[in-house]
């Protein structure tokens, strides 16, 4: 049973690297700058606390945006 798991899995992870790394000459890549956007830093042992920040910040600097949802 745990083998036709890893099959599958198996299956699925080759299928997906193979549509990735398709040579279609329509697609356009992901370049450029992230889209301007600014918000206000509520995190209280943030150094940038009560400030607004944007990615023009860091453009510079490797970053990472994670917008996450609680509900």
């Amino acid at each position: 049973m745990k083998r036709r798991g890893w099959l599958g899995i198996l299956v699925l992870s080759a299928t997906l690297v193979a549509v990735g790394c398709s040579d279609d000459e329509n697609v356009t890549p992901l370049t450029g700058l992230a889209p301007d956007f600014a918000l206000k830093d509520v995190n209280p042992n943030s150094a940038t606390h009560d400030s607004t920040i944007s990615p023009r910040d860091y453009l510079s600097k490797a970053s990472a945006w994670y917008f996450g949802h609680a509900t």
